[in-house]
């Protein structure tokens, strides 16, 4: 019996000990536009994203739905359009897109991460990245996003990693 009641005294301190850390998330570097940001659990993982939210807004449709914000993961470089409270914003739209500077519209869903290693590329010599998001009717909100800082934030995940 003494035997078993130590084996199970061992499992359970074993246990006890591979869950060492705490939720966190934290700031691990910003500036004007641009923020990393460092989401992990003490001891055991942690990943880096890449976030901003829009200077400019075409419309003014988006501030009663809530915030959007344009997010790069780090090391696969999915590129992703959220918000904080903007389900009803995201389901009323017809179609979204994405675009760097004057280049090609490329078509997100959002809250998807789409692969967007050629996407960042051309975000670090881009100067800004417009989402148009579009409804059954009118004029299309434009949700800009100045890359104005990106190139030196996207330098700084890989320390955020370590």
């Amino acid at each position: 019996m003494k035997k078993y009641i130590l084996a199970i005294a061992i499992i359970l301190l074993a246990n006890s000990a591979t869950y060492a850390g705490d939720p966190y998330v934290k700031a691990f570097y910003k500036n004007k536009q641009w923020t990393v940001t460092q989401v992990g659990i003490t001891g055991e993982l942690k990943a880096c994203t890449l976030t901003s939210s829009p200077h400019y807004l075409d419309k003014a449709k988006n501030p009663k739905f809530g915030t959007t914000y344009l997010e790069v993961s780090y090391p696969n470089n999915n590129v992703t359009f959220s918000g904080k409270n903007t389900g009803a914003y995201f389901r009323t739209s017809k179609q979204i897109k994405l675009q760097v500077d004057d280049g090609a519209l490329i078509p997100i869903k959002p809250e998807n991460p789409i692969l967007g290693k050629s996407i960042v590329e051309n975000m670090l010599k881009g100067k800004v990245v417009k989402i148009q998001v579009n409804f059954d009717g009118g004029d299309p909100s434009i949700h800009t996003f100045s890359l104005a800082g990106f190139a030196e934030a996207y330098k700084k995940l890989p320390d955020c990693a370590k």
